[in-house]
């Protein structure tokens, strides 16, 4: 008998919490934690044991995409799945920017979700044909097409997280490069293209299915 798979809820509401609790039961998860705040889940999580965690994006006290990027510092080991109101591209970029290993909406069936959750936990990526995989592709080998064909392959990844409207500090999290770089990055990908902001950029990558 395969080992339950230890897993951490961050939700604000009890109810759904114990939901959830009781959906996972029986699919190879044991949960080990179970709180309502962002708070409470970094002064908890990095010693429970959490091999995956499943966090809400809409805490009363934080986003879960910032809670994200402070669990990378406190609970390191921990894979995180998020789970969103909004299955938007948007939101799946900002996920995976801030260290995500997957978002989930909450439309999704509770088979893709514990589908999702056993993913993570055995570090396999999300299928590229769902909306998390499809967008973190795109963030990592964007193409080099019109005014990008002269931009490096680093450059291109900036670009298409502008196109995002992510802000620097989220692309450095997500490229694992400092903040100055992305600036840095910024600026030669605007001088290349002759466009006059990043807003202009971002509108340009749009238009040219960088998102």
């Amino acid at each position: 008998m395969q080992p339950s798979i230890p897993l951490f809820i961050v939700h604000p509401k009890e109810l759904i919490r114990a939901g959830l609790a009781a959906m996972v039961d029986g699919a190879g998860f044991r949960v080990v934690g179970s709180m309502a705040t962002a708070a409470e889940a970094l002064a908890e999580m990095g010693h429970s044991g959490a091999v995956v965690a499943l966090v809400d994006t809409d805490l009363p006290d934080s986003d879960g995409f910032s809670l994200v990027r402070r669990l990378t510092e406190v609970a390191p080991g921990v894979r995180v799945v998020l789970f969103s109101q909004s299955g938007d591209d948007i939101h799946m970029a900002r996920a995976r920017a801030v260290g995500a290993v997957n978002c989930m909406s909450k439309t999704s069936s509770s088979e893709e979700l514990v589908i999702a959750l056993r993913d993570a936990a055995t570090d396999q990526p999300p299928s590229a044909t769902a909306a998390f995989g499809a967008v973190a592709a795109k963030m990592h080998s964007p193409q080099a097409t019109g005014l990008s064909a002269h931009l490096t392959s680093r450059e291109r990844q900036v670009l298409c997280h502008l196109a995002y409207g992510l802000a620097n500090d989220e692309i450095a999290t997500s490229l694992k490069i400092g903040i100055e770089t992305v600036k840095t990055h910024v600026h030669k990908l605007l001088r290349k293209m002759a466009v006059r902001d990043r807003t202009q950029a971002a509108v340009w990558a749009v238009k040219n299915g960088f998102t």
